[in-house]
């Protein structure tokens, strides 16, 4: 009878005989701790003030077991309740080629299955020699009631799910495979969720993937996924099944790197391993690479035919032409330029660059799960150091992207539907390197075109920085005005003043406060409204 091949770890003779020598407990890492605190004229249902401690400490054994530990712990939202909450704590204990994910964590296996969504219990990641084998189980999501006080947040029920990897990685070939394994339980009967078109949901999906050598520099590699969805488990109702399929073929000479792809994703393909899927599509595309000019000119194109409608069920089809290129030259040291366009759909989070200007706490523009559906893309990027001295530097930067984005029945794109979206910034800025000074000024433009409006905004920024006592004390404060227009008739002027200073002592301690002083004038047609706002922040951290 056979059993099957077993496999021993390595044991380094050399290594157990230094062990001694090794310090028996080591821990590096850093910890901060802030508060801040938010005073306005206006209700904003703001929490006037909120904290946060975060840290990532690594523990080390002998310098051979390694535990990373993370945390963020807050009172973000203290009055809701999440589906997944804002507080994270994690442990990643690591051996050698093993590594455990303990907490509240992420993991990716697969596109098709698991996909980087959060769950919080534990995890597991194994690579001895050629095999990659991953695992996980936990709670998906919390359980959250229907709250008539906040409409907004929508209930889900307690979702479960459990699922692993496995793959073999050879010189010549790959193959492995992933599942996963998601169900909401309930507990009681809910009307309001129901009358939400909120369902308990039980989700089985899998993936396959594979890959070979065919010859020297050419390769071809595939993945299949399938998606088992039961909308409502509460039903006898037959499970729905999605499939998707992509396939890849690359090979290298000379430089010359050329590729063929093909994907396909069939109508409202999902899983609960992922936050969200773009399906309803076919992808039949080509690509090349290549440096020109000795190194200095990055080539990358591709072009293909994309269609939707996979199963026939719309009322309209679209057949297009999709494409891309970026372009990136850098002639010389002190010049940089880049070019990129692109006609796949997809999606990004490019907000406009008074997103930033504007916010008032370093947390306003953190959300990573909201997307941008795009048809057309287009971005430049000018770096330019104009001098170079020991005691001087100048910088010049310029940036455009644009985005359109149309839906379209048959030639026509129906009044409402299109949106186009335009940001220019320039920036130039100086640095006196002997006086530890940099000033930095430019100014910013945005074109927003949606729902048949123009909207425009633009504005100036100026800043400055200096560092002194010995390079410890390090302090900056800059200046910002924008106005912004809908159909030429003025909306709002948003005024920003910031300071901040940071000092460093002690060698591993550092202390940060920052103060953000906001003036909105906004015109209702009737009256014009004053809005001032103050934040400041105070952050410890200190690194070990």
């Amino acid at each position: 009878m056979t059993i099957g091949n077993v496999y021993a770890q390595n044991v380094n003779v050399e290594e157990v005989i230094n062990i001694n020598k090794k310090k028996p407990f080591k821990i590096n890492g850093n910890i901060s701790a802030s508060g801040t605190y938010f005073k306005s004229n206006q209700m904003t249902g703001r929490q006037p003030f909120t904290y946060q401690l975060a840290g990532s400490v690594n523990l080390s054994f002998y310098e051979l077991i390694n535990i990373p530990l993370s945390i963020n712990l807050n009172n973000y939202g203290a009055n809701f309740t999440y589906p997944s909450l804002p507080n994270r704590l994690s442990l990643h204990p690591s051996y050698k080629w093993a590594k455990a994910h303990i907490g509240d964590v992420s993991m990716s296996m697969s596109p098709y299955t698991m996909n980087g969504h959060q769950f919080t219990g534990a995890g597991i990641e194994l690579t001895p020699d050629k095999w990659q084998i991953m695992a996980f189980g936990g709670r998906l999501l919390r359980a959250v009631d229907y709250n008539p006080e906040i409409p907004n947040l929508m209930p889900t029920y307690k979702r479960m799910g459990y699922g692993g990897k496995l793959r073999y990685d050879s010189d010549k070939f790959f193959v492995g495979g992933t599942a996963l394994v998601a169900r909401d339980q309930v507990k009681n009967q809910s009307f309001v969720m129901d009358s939400l078109g909120i369902t308990p949901k039980q989700n089985m999906a899998f993936s396959v993937e594979a890959g070979i050598s065919l010859i020297q520099n050419l390769t071809l590699s595939a993945e299949y996924g399938i998606s088992i969805m039961k909308n409502d488990i509460r039903t006898q109702a037959t499970p729905n099944i999605y499939q998707a399929v992509k396939a890849g073929l690359n090979y290298t000479f000379l430089k010359n790197n050329i590729g063929v792809a093909y994907e396909r994703i069939s109508p409202d393909y999902q899983t609960l391993g992922a936050y969200y899927f773009n399906n309803d599509y076919e992808n039949v595309t080509m690509n090349y690479a290549r440096p020109f000019f000795n190194d200095k000119l990055q080539l990358s194109v591709a072009g293909g035919l994309q269609r939707d409608d996979l199963n026939n069920a719309k009322a309209e089809k679209n057949r297009r032409v999709v494409g891309s290129i970026d372009l990136n030259y850098t002639p010389t040291e002190r010049l940089n330029a880049s070019l990129s366009a692109s006609t796949f759909q997809g999606h990004r989070n490019l907000k406009s660059t008074f997103d930033y200007i504007n916010a008032q706490t370093p947390y306003d523009n953190l959300d990573t799960l909201n997307y941008t559906q795009i048809s057309n893309n287009i971005d430049f990027n000018l770096n330019w150091i104009t001098r170079q001295t020991e005691v001087r530097s100048d910088q010049f930067g310029f940036n455009v992207s644009f985005q359109e984005a149309g839906d379209k029945q048959g030639q026509y794109i129906l009044p409402g539907n299109l949106t186009r979206f335009l940001n220019i910034s320039t920036s130039y800025g100086m640095s006196f390197i002997p006086q530890n000074v940099n000033i930095n000024w430019g100014f910013n433009a945005t074109n927003n075109y949606s729902s048949m409006l123009n909207m425009l905004t633009v504005g100036p920024i100026v800043s400055v920085s200096w560092r002194t006592l010995k390079n410890t004390l390090t302090t900056s404060l800059s200046f910002s005005g924008n106005r912004t227009y809908q159909e030429k008739k003025a909306l709002a002027d948003i005024y920003n003043a910031r300071f901040s200073a940071g000092y460093r002592f002690w060698k591993r301690h550092s202390l940060q406060f920052s103060i953000i002083y906001q003036k909105r004038d906004l015109n209702d047609n009737s009256s014009i409204l004053d809005i001032y706002s103050a934040t400041s922040v105070m952050t410890y951290s200190r690194n070990f």
